[in-house]
C-alpha cells in the first residue's frame, strides 16, 4: 500500500515539525506498532523558552509526502494512520505559571499552583493531530 498525506498548520499559527505514518499489525501472536517519517524533521531544532513561552526554530506551514509500506505482508491484518506533530509549545500550566509567578518557597502540593514548582512537570508539549485509520484485512480463501 502507498499513502499520501498533506498537513497544514492550524488557525493557532503553530508550525508543523513532521508528518508520520503509524502502522500497527497483528502477527498471530502479538500486536506491533512502527512509526515511519513521511515528511519534515523530528530534529529540526525547534524549541520553546519556558520562561517566556516564545517559540523559535524552523517549521513548516504545510508538509506533504507519499510513503509505501516497505514491510507489507499481505497475510497480516494491519492499520495505518497519519500523525502530524507541531513544533514544541508551552504546556498550559507553564503559561499560567509565567503569568501568576507563585512563590515556590510557600507553595505546597495542595496548592493549585503546585505544577509551577514541581520539577518533574514538563514545561513543553507537542500538539498533534491524526487521521482516521485505514484498515487492511487479508482476503479469505
Amino acid at each position: 500500500p502507498t499513502f499520501s498525506a498533506l498537513a497544514m498548520q492550524g488557525i493557532d499559527g503553530e508550525l508543523i515539525q513532521r508528518v508520520e505514518i503509524v502502522k500497527g499489525w497483528y502477527d498471530g501472536v502479538a500486536t506491533h506498532e512502527s512509526v515511519f517519517l513521511l515528511s519534515g524533521d523530528p530534529n529540526n531544532g525547534a524549541s520553546v523558552d519556558p520562561a517566556t513561552c516564545a517559540v523559535s526554530g524552523p517549521g513548516a506551514a504545510s508538509l506533504c509526502g507519499t510513503w509505501t509500506d516497505p514491510t507489507f505482508d499481505p497475510s497480516q491484518p494491519a492499520f495505518y494512520y497519519a500523525r502530524v506533530m507541531e513544533n514544541p509549545t508551552c504546556r498550559w500550566h507553564r503559561v499560567l505559571c509565567n503569568q501568576v509567578a507563585p512563590d515556590c518557597a510557600t507553595v505546597t502540593s495542595a496548592d493549585p499552583y503546585w505544577a509551577c514548582c514541581d520539577p518533574t512537570m514538563p514545561d513543553d508539549t507537542q500538539e498533534r493531530a491524526w487521521s482516521s485509520p485505514i484498515w487492511y484485512y487479508p482476503p479469505t480463501l
